[in-house]
């Protein structure tokens, strides 16, 4: 113990660094936990969206017309972030889950549709990854030329 508390002394700026990672990791780990948003392996997503649900990608033009999941509805963060969630108010009480590349920015945009008043919000748990990775089946779709 005598050790640890010279090496304290001794490299204060690395102890304070190891302090720091540790809360961080505590909190993040807390965070995820008490979240209202929920993630979602696909599996479960598909059940949840086959009971009167809708997944909602928040990935931009580009990305969503490389690949997407069938019947899903785009929706910008941008848009979800300023409150523009007029496509969604049937859904208001229906499973939504909320679709990204990897899962982070999905976070994001379900935490905001629960603050707008929308109950039943999840995340694709590795996101649109994580959905290929299951094998599960992907559409393509021809961007329009915007003038």
């Amino acid at each position: 113990m005598d050790q640890l508390i010279e090496f304290a002394t001794e490299h204060y700026i690395l102890s304070a660094l190891w302090v720091l990672v540790f809360v961080m990791l505590v909190m993040d780990i807390a965070k995820k936990r008490f979240s209202s948003v929920q993630p979602l392996k696909p599996q479960e997503a598909v059940l949840k969206v086959n009971r009167g649900g809708v997944f909602v990608d928040v990935r931009n033009d580009e990305d969503f017309a490389k690949g997407h999941i069938q019947g899903s509805k785009q929706v910008s963060v941008e848009k979800i972030r300023a409150g523009d969630v007029k496509t969604l108010e049937k859904f208001k009480d229906a499973p939504i889950v909320t679709v990204c590349n990897y899962g982070n920015t999905a976070r994001g945009a379900a935490s905001a549709l629960v603050k707008a008043g929308f109950t039943q919000v999840y995340v694709l748990q590795g996101g649109l990854q994580a959905w290929q990775g299951a094998s599960l089946p992907v559409s393509k779709t021809q961007l329009k030329n915007k003038k």
